[in-house]
Protein backbone atom coordinates (compact mmCIF):
# COMPACT_ATOMS: atom_id res chain seq x y z
CA UNK A 1 0.00 0.00 0.00
CA UNK A 2 1.07 3.51 0.17
CA UNK A 3 3.24 4.81 3.21
CA UNK A 4 2.13 7.02 5.70
CA UNK A 5 3.55 10.40 6.09
CA UNK A 6 3.91 12.82 9.22
CA UNK A 7 1.42 15.36 9.36
CA UNK A 8 2.65 19.14 8.73
CA UNK A 9 1.92 22.04 11.91
CA UNK A 10 -1.24 23.53 10.94
CA UNK A 11 0.89 27.06 10.86
CA UNK A 12 2.80 25.53 7.33
CA UNK A 13 2.06 27.76 4.39
CA UNK A 14 0.17 25.67 1.68
CA UNK A 15 2.49 25.26 -1.28
CA UNK A 16 0.50 22.96 -3.78
CA UNK A 17 3.45 22.66 -6.14
CA UNK A 18 4.17 20.23 -3.49
CA UNK A 19 1.37 17.58 -2.97
CA UNK A 20 2.30 16.39 0.01
CA UNK A 21 1.67 19.72 1.85
CA UNK A 22 -1.99 19.80 0.43
CA UNK A 23 -2.82 16.41 1.49
CA UNK A 24 -1.74 17.19 5.22
CA UNK A 25 -4.05 20.07 5.08
CA UNK A 26 -7.12 17.45 3.92
CA UNK A 27 -6.19 15.03 6.59
CA UNK A 28 -5.50 17.72 9.51
CA UNK A 29 -9.44 19.71 8.28
CA UNK A 30 -12.13 17.40 6.12
CA UNK A 31 -13.07 20.07 3.99
CA UNK A 32 -12.93 19.57 0.21
CA UNK A 33 -10.92 21.93 -0.95
CA UNK A 34 -10.40 20.81 -4.78
CA UNK A 35 -13.73 22.18 -5.25
CA UNK A 36 -14.41 25.08 -6.83
CA UNK A 37 -18.14 25.02 -5.90
CA UNK A 38 -17.52 26.10 -2.13
CA UNK A 39 -15.46 29.08 -3.49
CA UNK A 40 -16.95 32.57 -3.79
CA UNK A 41 -15.05 33.57 -6.61
CA UNK A 42 -17.51 33.23 -9.59
CA UNK A 43 -14.33 33.12 -11.51
CA UNK A 44 -13.29 29.67 -10.45
CA UNK A 45 -15.09 27.89 -13.02
CA UNK A 46 -12.59 28.82 -15.53
CA UNK A 47 -9.55 28.50 -14.31
CA UNK A 48 -7.60 24.79 -13.58
CA UNK A 49 -8.41 22.36 -10.72
CA UNK A 50 -4.86 23.23 -9.35
CA UNK A 51 -6.01 26.94 -9.33
CA UNK A 52 -9.01 26.06 -7.94
CA UNK A 53 -7.58 23.90 -4.91
CA UNK A 54 -4.87 26.61 -3.97
CA UNK A 55 -7.39 29.48 -3.55
CA UNK A 56 -9.75 27.58 -1.70
CA UNK A 57 -7.43 26.01 0.55
CA UNK A 58 -6.18 29.61 1.79
CA UNK A 59 -9.82 30.58 1.26
CA UNK A 60 -11.09 27.41 4.00
CA UNK A 61 -8.07 27.67 5.73
CA UNK A 62 -8.76 31.22 6.96
CA UNK A 63 -12.42 30.20 7.75
CA UNK A 64 -11.00 27.23 9.84
CA UNK A 65 -9.36 29.54 11.69
CA UNK A 66 -12.13 31.57 12.57
CA UNK A 67 -14.17 28.72 13.25
CA UNK A 68 -11.65 26.94 15.67
CA UNK A 69 -13.36 23.61 15.50
CA UNK A 70 -12.82 21.35 18.30
CA UNK A 71 -12.79 17.64 18.05
CA UNK A 72 -12.86 16.12 21.34
CA UNK A 73 -11.77 12.30 19.47
CA UNK A 74 -12.47 10.31 22.64
CA UNK A 75 -14.25 10.65 25.90
CA UNK A 76 -17.51 9.23 27.57
CA UNK A 77 -19.75 10.85 25.02
CA UNK A 78 -18.06 10.61 22.25
CA UNK A 79 -17.83 6.89 23.03
CA UNK A 80 -21.17 6.47 23.52
CA UNK A 81 -22.49 8.56 20.03
CA UNK A 82 -20.12 4.99 18.85
CA UNK A 83 -21.96 2.55 20.74
CA UNK A 84 -25.77 4.18 19.56
CA UNK A 85 -24.29 4.15 15.79
CA UNK A 86 -23.32 0.59 15.96
CA UNK A 87 -26.72 -0.70 17.63
CA UNK A 88 -28.71 1.85 14.98
CA UNK A 89 -26.53 -0.26 12.41
CA UNK A 90 -27.50 -3.56 13.58
CA UNK A 91 -30.86 -2.61 12.71
CA UNK A 92 -31.13 -0.41 9.38
CA UNK A 93 -27.78 -0.99 7.68
CA UNK A 94 -28.64 -4.96 8.85
CA UNK A 95 -31.85 -5.35 8.00
CA UNK A 96 -30.89 -3.86 4.35
CA UNK A 97 -28.25 -6.74 4.10
CA UNK A 98 -30.75 -9.41 5.20
CA UNK A 99 -33.33 -8.67 2.65
CA UNK A 100 -32.55 -12.09 0.83
CA UNK A 101 -33.56 -13.83 3.98
CA UNK A 102 -37.01 -12.50 3.07
CA UNK A 103 -36.89 -12.38 -0.53
CA UNK A 104 -35.87 -16.08 -0.82
CA UNK A 105 -38.70 -16.79 1.89
CA UNK A 106 -41.52 -14.98 -0.24
CA UNK A 107 -40.32 -15.86 -3.88
CA UNK A 108 -40.96 -19.84 -2.50
CA UNK A 109 -43.75 -19.22 -0.47
CA UNK A 110 -46.09 -16.17 0.37
CA UNK A 111 -45.90 -15.09 -3.12
CA UNK A 112 -45.18 -18.31 -4.79
CA UNK A 113 -47.51 -17.42 -8.03
CA UNK A 114 -46.65 -14.40 -8.08
CA UNK A 115 -43.56 -13.47 -10.71
CA UNK A 116 -40.48 -12.94 -9.89
CA UNK A 117 -40.19 -9.56 -11.31
CA UNK A 118 -43.38 -8.11 -9.50
CA UNK A 119 -41.52 -9.86 -6.44
CA UNK A 120 -38.19 -7.55 -6.87
CA UNK A 121 -40.07 -4.11 -6.79
CA UNK A 122 -40.84 -4.47 -3.42
CA UNK A 123 -37.39 -4.51 -2.48
CA UNK A 124 -36.37 -1.95 -5.27
CA UNK A 125 -38.58 0.24 -3.71
CA UNK A 126 -37.45 -0.15 -0.42
CA UNK A 127 -33.56 0.24 -1.38
CA UNK A 128 -34.45 3.01 -3.73
CA UNK A 129 -36.16 5.00 -0.36
CA UNK A 130 -33.42 3.90 1.99
CA UNK A 131 -30.93 5.68 0.12
CA UNK A 132 -32.91 8.65 -1.85
CA UNK A 133 -34.22 9.78 1.55
CA UNK A 134 -30.98 10.17 2.79
CA UNK A 135 -31.01 13.36 1.14
CA UNK A 136 -33.44 15.11 3.04
CA UNK A 137 -32.34 12.81 6.71
CA UNK A 138 -28.46 14.27 6.08
CA UNK A 139 -29.92 17.99 5.84
CA UNK A 140 -32.28 17.50 8.59
CA UNK A 141 -29.85 15.89 10.74
CA UNK A 142 -27.89 19.11 9.98
CA UNK A 143 -30.92 21.25 10.76
CA UNK A 144 -32.14 19.32 13.63
CA UNK A 145 -29.33 17.20 15.17
CA UNK A 146 -29.29 13.18 15.71
CA UNK A 147 -31.81 12.57 18.30
CA UNK A 148 -34.74 14.37 16.10
CA UNK A 149 -34.09 12.37 13.14
CA UNK A 150 -33.50 8.80 14.48
CA UNK A 151 -36.31 8.57 16.74
CA UNK A 152 -38.86 8.81 13.77
CA UNK A 153 -37.32 6.37 11.63
CA UNK A 154 -36.85 4.15 14.78
CA UNK A 155 -40.47 3.90 15.05
CA UNK A 156 -41.19 4.14 11.16
CA UNK A 157 -38.59 0.84 10.88
CA UNK A 158 -40.44 -1.02 14.08
CA UNK A 159 -44.27 -0.10 12.91
CA UNK A 160 -43.14 -1.11 8.93
CA UNK A 161 -42.13 -4.44 10.42
CA UNK A 162 -45.03 -5.11 12.45
CA UNK A 163 -47.21 -4.19 9.47
CA UNK A 164 -44.94 -6.52 7.15
CA UNK A 165 -46.27 -10.01 9.15
CA UNK A 166 -49.84 -9.35 8.30
CA UNK A 167 -49.06 -9.14 4.53
CA UNK A 168 -50.00 -11.06 1.91
CA UNK A 169 -50.62 -9.55 -1.20
CA UNK A 170 -47.35 -7.39 -3.49
CA UNK A 171 -48.91 -3.82 -2.65
CA UNK A 172 -49.11 -4.75 1.03
CA UNK A 173 -45.29 -5.39 1.30
CA UNK A 174 -44.70 -2.07 -0.45
CA UNK A 175 -45.94 -0.28 1.33
CA UNK A 176 -45.10 -1.89 4.95
CA UNK A 177 -41.74 -2.94 4.18
CA UNK A 178 -40.74 -1.27 0.61
CA UNK A 179 -42.21 2.37 1.96
CA UNK A 180 -42.56 2.52 5.65
CA UNK A 181 -39.15 0.31 6.58
CA UNK A 182 -37.29 1.80 3.93
CA UNK A 183 -38.08 5.63 5.22
CA UNK A 184 -37.49 4.86 8.71
CA UNK A 185 -34.05 3.62 7.79
CA UNK A 186 -33.32 6.03 6.12
CA UNK A 187 -33.80 8.61 8.92
CA UNK A 188 -31.90 5.97 11.02
CA UNK A 189 -29.09 6.29 8.59
CA UNK A 190 -27.75 9.53 8.89
CA UNK A 191 -27.57 10.16 12.22
CA UNK A 192 -26.02 6.78 12.73
CA UNK A 193 -22.70 7.34 10.36
CA UNK A 194 -22.72 11.56 10.52
CA UNK A 195 -23.28 11.65 14.06
CA UNK A 196 -19.55 10.49 14.37
CA UNK A 197 -18.30 12.48 12.50
CA UNK A 198 -19.13 15.78 14.71
CA UNK A 199 -16.68 13.75 17.85
CA UNK A 200 -13.79 12.42 15.52
CA UNK A 201 -10.98 13.44 13.36
CA UNK A 202 -7.78 12.10 13.85
CA UNK A 203 -9.68 9.09 15.18
CA UNK A 204 -12.52 9.06 12.93
CA UNK A 205 -11.38 5.75 10.71
CA UNK A 206 -11.01 4.06 14.14
CA UNK A 207 -14.44 5.27 15.55
CA UNK A 208 -16.14 4.38 12.34
CA UNK A 209 -14.58 0.68 12.09
CA UNK A 210 -16.11 0.20 15.87
CA UNK A 211 -19.33 1.11 14.44
CA UNK A 212 -19.62 0.10 10.66
CA UNK A 213 -19.59 -3.37 11.57
CA UNK A 214 -23.03 -3.22 13.16
CA UNK A 215 -24.10 -3.58 9.41
CA UNK A 216 -22.76 -7.18 9.22
CA UNK A 217 -23.79 -8.09 12.55
CA UNK A 218 -26.99 -7.35 11.75
CA UNK A 219 -26.73 -8.93 8.04
CA UNK A 220 -25.26 -12.26 10.16
CA UNK A 221 -28.08 -12.28 13.04
CA UNK A 222 -31.41 -11.81 11.13
CA UNK A 223 -31.11 -14.23 8.43
CA UNK A 224 -29.89 -16.81 11.35
CA UNK A 225 -32.81 -15.77 13.16
CA UNK A 226 -35.16 -15.95 10.15
CA UNK A 227 -33.63 -19.53 9.23
CA UNK A 228 -34.67 -20.61 12.78
CA UNK A 229 -38.36 -18.79 13.20
CA UNK A 230 -39.68 -19.61 9.60
CA UNK A 231 -39.87 -23.57 9.95
CA UNK A 232 -41.21 -22.68 13.70
CA UNK A 233 -43.58 -20.01 13.98
CA UNK A 234 -43.75 -18.91 10.57
CA UNK A 235 -43.25 -15.61 8.60
CA UNK A 236 -45.84 -13.82 10.44
CA UNK A 237 -44.39 -14.19 13.79
CA UNK A 238 -40.91 -14.25 12.93
CA UNK A 239 -41.15 -10.64 11.43
CA UNK A 240 -42.76 -9.52 14.81
CA UNK A 241 -40.25 -11.11 17.13
CA UNK A 242 -38.03 -9.25 14.57
CA UNK A 243 -40.07 -6.08 15.45
CA UNK A 244 -39.69 -6.68 19.10
CA UNK A 245 -36.13 -7.20 18.60
CA UNK A 246 -35.27 -3.61 16.77
CA UNK A 247 -37.56 -1.76 19.74
CA UNK A 248 -35.00 -2.75 22.03
CA UNK A 249 -32.29 -2.27 20.41
CA UNK A 250 -33.36 1.31 19.01
CA UNK A 251 -34.53 2.77 21.98
CA UNK A 252 -30.83 2.18 23.51
CA UNK A 253 -29.01 3.64 20.08
CA UNK A 254 -32.17 6.67 20.18
CA UNK A 255 -31.22 7.32 24.27
CA UNK A 256 -27.47 7.11 23.69
CA UNK A 257 -27.09 8.86 20.22
CA UNK A 258 -25.60 13.00 20.56
CA UNK A 259 -24.31 15.19 18.22
CA UNK A 260 -22.17 18.34 18.80
CA UNK A 261 -24.69 20.80 16.14
CA UNK A 262 -23.92 23.90 18.52
CA UNK A 263 -20.56 23.90 18.45
CA UNK A 264 -20.38 23.30 14.53
CA UNK A 265 -23.32 25.20 13.79
CA UNK A 266 -24.10 28.43 16.17
CA UNK A 267 -27.22 29.10 14.75
CA UNK A 268 -28.85 25.59 15.00
CA UNK A 269 -31.34 26.38 17.12
CA UNK A 270 -32.85 29.57 15.55
CA UNK A 271 -34.50 27.74 12.25
CA UNK A 272 -37.38 28.59 11.58
CA UNK A 273 -39.87 25.99 9.62
CA UNK A 274 -39.29 27.95 6.15
CA UNK A 275 -35.26 28.23 6.59
CA UNK A 276 -35.35 24.39 7.34
CA UNK A 277 -37.49 23.99 4.29
CA UNK A 278 -35.04 25.93 2.59
CA UNK A 279 -32.32 23.85 3.42
CA UNK A 280 -33.80 20.91 2.57
CA UNK A 281 -34.08 21.91 -0.98
CA UNK A 282 -30.76 23.16 -1.10
CA UNK A 283 -29.38 19.85 -0.40
CA UNK A 284 -30.63 18.60 -4.29
CA UNK A 285 -27.65 21.06 -5.81
CA UNK A 286 -26.32 19.99 -8.52
CA UNK A 287 -23.11 22.52 -8.22
CA UNK A 288 -21.81 20.09 -5.70
CA UNK A 289 -20.79 17.59 -8.68
CA UNK A 290 -18.74 20.63 -9.99
CA UNK A 291 -16.13 19.15 -7.77
CA UNK A 292 -14.63 16.55 -9.59
CA UNK A 293 -13.33 14.20 -7.27
CA UNK A 294 -16.59 14.38 -5.17
CA UNK A 295 -18.09 13.67 -9.07
CA UNK A 296 -16.11 10.52 -9.68
CA UNK A 297 -16.41 9.33 -5.64
CA UNK A 298 -20.63 9.68 -6.64
CA UNK A 299 -20.33 7.55 -10.17
CA UNK A 300 -18.26 5.31 -8.21
CA UNK A 301 -20.43 4.50 -5.62
CA UNK A 302 -23.66 4.71 -7.91
CA UNK A 303 -22.23 1.56 -9.36
CA UNK A 304 -20.56 -0.31 -6.89
CA UNK A 305 -24.20 -0.49 -5.03
CA UNK A 306 -25.83 -1.30 -8.46
CA UNK A 307 -23.78 -4.20 -8.26
CA UNK A 308 -23.47 -5.13 -4.38
CA UNK A 309 -27.35 -4.84 -3.90
CA UNK A 310 -28.01 -6.90 -6.54
CA UNK A 311 -25.91 -9.59 -5.20
CA UNK A 312 -27.22 -8.95 -1.35
CA UNK A 313 -30.44 -9.41 -2.24
CA UNK A 314 -30.29 -12.45 -4.73
CA UNK A 315 -27.27 -14.81 -3.34
CA UNK A 316 -30.22 -16.61 -1.78
CA UNK A 317 -32.25 -17.56 -4.66
CA UNK A 318 -28.72 -18.38 -6.02
CA UNK A 319 -28.10 -21.10 -4.37
CA UNK A 320 -31.70 -22.56 -4.20
CA UNK A 321 -31.53 -22.18 -8.04
CA UNK A 322 -28.10 -24.56 -8.09
CA UNK A 323 -29.48 -27.11 -5.91
CA UNK A 324 -28.48 -25.98 -2.51
CA UNK A 325 -31.27 -26.06 0.46
CA UNK A 326 -33.20 -22.98 1.58
CA UNK A 327 -31.67 -23.07 4.85
CA UNK A 328 -27.84 -23.20 3.20
CA UNK A 329 -28.98 -20.65 1.19
CA UNK A 330 -29.25 -18.29 4.11
CA UNK A 331 -26.15 -19.53 5.54
CA UNK A 332 -24.32 -18.13 2.33
CA UNK A 333 -25.63 -14.26 3.15
CA UNK A 334 -24.44 -14.60 6.96
CA UNK A 335 -21.16 -16.25 5.88
CA UNK A 336 -21.04 -13.03 3.36
CA UNK A 337 -22.14 -10.79 6.70
CA UNK A 338 -20.07 -12.30 9.17
CA UNK A 339 -17.48 -11.88 6.83
CA UNK A 340 -18.51 -8.24 6.70
CA UNK A 341 -17.53 -7.36 10.15
CA UNK A 342 -13.80 -7.72 9.74
CA UNK A 343 -14.52 -6.12 6.35
CA UNK A 344 -16.15 -2.90 8.19
CA UNK A 345 -13.35 -2.86 10.88
CA UNK A 346 -9.82 -3.97 9.23
CA UNK A 347 -10.01 -1.04 6.35
CA UNK A 348 -11.42 2.14 8.04
CA UNK A 349 -8.66 1.10 11.02
CA UNK A 350 -6.03 1.01 8.35
CA UNK A 351 -7.05 3.88 6.51
CA UNK A 352 -6.05 6.46 9.14
CA UNK A 353 -2.65 5.31 8.28
CA UNK A 354 -3.20 4.49 4.16
CA UNK A 355 -5.46 6.92 3.10
CA UNK A 356 -9.27 6.63 2.43
CA UNK A 357 -8.82 6.16 -0.84
CA UNK A 358 -6.36 4.17 -1.57
CA UNK A 359 -7.77 1.45 0.78
CA UNK A 360 -11.17 2.29 -1.45
CA UNK A 361 -9.09 1.59 -4.30
CA UNK A 362 -8.24 -1.83 -3.08
CA UNK A 363 -10.82 -3.20 -2.09
CA UNK A 364 -13.41 -2.51 -4.59
CA UNK A 365 -10.94 -4.33 -6.84
CA UNK A 366 -11.44 -7.62 -4.29
CA UNK A 367 -14.81 -7.42 -4.85
CA UNK A 368 -14.98 -7.79 -8.40
CA UNK A 369 -11.98 -10.26 -8.65
CA UNK A 370 -14.15 -12.54 -6.44
CA UNK A 371 -16.85 -12.08 -8.27
CA UNK A 372 -15.50 -12.68 -11.97
CA UNK A 373 -13.12 -14.81 -10.54
CA UNK A 374 -14.92 -17.36 -8.17
CA UNK A 375 -18.62 -16.49 -8.38
CA UNK A 376 -19.14 -16.86 -12.09
CA UNK A 377 -17.52 -19.93 -13.40
CA UNK A 378 -17.15 -21.69 -10.00
CA UNK A 379 -20.57 -21.00 -7.82
CA UNK A 380 -22.16 -24.60 -8.42
CA UNK A 381 -19.31 -25.92 -6.55
CA UNK A 382 -20.25 -25.74 -2.56
CA UNK A 383 -16.64 -25.12 -1.13
CA UNK A 384 -16.03 -22.52 -3.75
CA UNK A 385 -19.24 -20.75 -3.62
CA UNK A 386 -18.30 -20.35 -0.06
CA UNK A 387 -15.28 -19.36 -0.06
CA UNK A 388 -16.32 -16.21 -3.06
CA UNK A 389 -19.14 -15.21 0.31
CA UNK A 390 -16.21 -15.18 2.64
CA UNK A 391 -13.66 -12.45 -0.12
CA UNK A 392 -16.94 -11.08 -1.43
CA UNK A 393 -18.00 -10.55 2.45
CA UNK A 394 -15.33 -8.44 3.50
CA UNK A 395 -14.64 -6.72 0.59
CA UNK A 396 -17.87 -5.10 -0.21
CA UNK A 397 -17.93 -4.42 3.76
CA UNK A 398 -14.83 -2.69 3.57
CA UNK A 399 -16.37 -0.73 0.36
CA UNK A 400 -19.15 0.61 2.86
CA UNK A 401 -17.44 1.56 5.42
CA UNK A 402 -15.03 3.33 3.50
CA UNK A 403 -17.70 5.62 1.84
CA UNK A 404 -18.61 8.02 4.60
CA UNK A 405 -14.79 8.47 5.10
CA UNK A 406 -13.88 9.30 1.64
CA UNK A 407 -16.95 11.41 1.81
CA UNK A 408 -15.55 13.39 5.19
CA UNK A 409 -12.36 13.98 3.76
CA UNK A 410 -13.33 16.00 0.74
CA UNK A 411 -16.21 17.94 2.66
CA UNK A 412 -16.54 20.78 5.21
CA UNK A 413 -17.89 19.23 8.46
CA UNK A 414 -21.11 21.62 8.46
CA UNK A 415 -22.36 19.97 5.40
CA UNK A 416 -21.01 16.39 5.86
CA UNK A 417 -24.48 15.19 6.29
CA UNK A 418 -25.49 16.86 3.07
CA UNK A 419 -23.13 16.02 1.15
CA UNK A 420 -23.28 12.01 2.44
CA UNK A 421 -26.86 12.07 1.54
CA UNK A 422 -26.83 13.96 -1.57
CA UNK A 423 -24.33 11.00 -3.12
CA UNK A 424 -26.81 8.09 -2.03
CA UNK A 425 -29.56 10.06 -3.38
CA UNK A 426 -28.05 9.71 -6.74
CA UNK A 427 -27.15 6.38 -5.88
CA UNK A 428 -30.40 5.37 -4.55
CA UNK A 429 -31.96 5.85 -8.77
CA UNK A 430 -29.14 2.81 -9.28
CA UNK A 431 -31.05 0.76 -6.37
CA UNK A 432 -34.13 1.26 -7.80
CA UNK A 433 -33.43 -0.20 -11.31
CA UNK A 434 -30.90 -3.38 -10.64
CA UNK A 435 -32.76 -5.32 -8.87
CA UNK A 436 -35.52 -5.76 -11.35
CA UNK A 437 -32.86 -5.81 -14.03
CA UNK A 438 -30.82 -8.30 -12.92
CA UNK A 439 -33.75 -10.15 -12.02
CA UNK A 440 -34.88 -10.08 -15.51
CA UNK A 441 -31.61 -11.08 -16.69
CA UNK A 442 -32.09 -14.59 -14.81
CA UNK A 443 -35.42 -15.29 -16.86
CA UNK A 444 -32.90 -15.06 -19.99
CA UNK A 445 -31.01 -18.31 -21.76
CA UNK A 446 -28.14 -16.49 -19.89
CA UNK A 447 -29.67 -17.29 -16.39
CA UNK A 448 -28.28 -16.66 -12.87
CA UNK A 449 -24.94 -16.85 -14.62
CA UNK A 450 -26.02 -13.57 -16.42
CA UNK A 451 -27.22 -11.45 -13.59
CA UNK A 452 -23.39 -12.71 -12.18
CA UNK A 453 -21.73 -11.51 -15.01
CA UNK A 454 -23.89 -8.12 -14.81
CA UNK A 455 -23.18 -7.23 -10.86
CA UNK A 456 -19.41 -7.97 -11.91
CA UNK A 457 -19.55 -5.92 -14.49
CA UNK A 458 -21.04 -3.41 -12.43
CA UNK A 459 -18.24 -4.07 -9.80
CA UNK A 460 -15.51 -3.54 -12.34
CA UNK A 461 -16.70 -0.17 -13.31
CA UNK A 462 -17.32 0.91 -9.96
CA UNK A 463 -13.24 0.08 -9.24
CA UNK A 464 -12.47 2.33 -12.44
CA UNK A 465 -14.10 5.07 -11.00
CA UNK A 466 -12.70 4.66 -7.64
CA UNK A 467 -9.11 4.96 -9.37
CA UNK A 468 -9.54 7.82 -11.18
CA UNK A 469 -11.04 9.95 -8.32
CA UNK A 470 -8.20 8.80 -6.55
CA UNK A 471 -5.58 9.74 -9.69
CA UNK A 472 -7.70 13.24 -9.66
CA UNK A 473 -7.16 13.92 -6.13
CA UNK A 474 -3.57 13.19 -5.95
CA UNK A 475 -2.15 11.66 -9.06
CA UNK A 476 0.85 9.13 -9.26
CA UNK A 477 2.06 10.29 -6.07
CA UNK A 478 2.69 7.48 -3.51
CA UNK A 479 0.78 9.23 -0.74
CA UNK A 480 -2.04 8.83 1.87
CA UNK A 481 -5.09 10.23 0.33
Amino acid sequence: MFPAHETRDRKESIELDHLDGELSVLEERPIGSSSAFQSRNPNLGNKSFEENTQENSHELSHEDTNESIYYPDGGFKAYSAVFASLMGLICSFGLMNSTGAIESYLEKNTLKTTPTTTISWIFAIYTFLTFGCNLFSGALFDTFGAKKVAIPGALLVCAGLLATANCTQVWQFILSFGVCCGVGCALLMAPMVSCIAHFFRKKRGLALGIAMPGASIGGVVWPLVCNYLYPKIGFTWTMRVLSFIFIGLLTVSCLLIDDRLDEIDGDSKNHSASQVWDRVKQSIDFKTLKDPVYLLLVAGLFMNEFSLILCFTYIPSYALNNGYSESLSLIALTVVNAAGVFGRYLPSHLSDSYGKFNLMVAVSAIQALSILVFWLPFGHIKPLFFIFCIIYGFATAGTLALTPLCTSQISNPRDFGKRYGTAYFFVSFGNLICIPIGIAITNTAAGYNGMVGFAGAGSCSATLLFVLARYKLAKFNMKVV
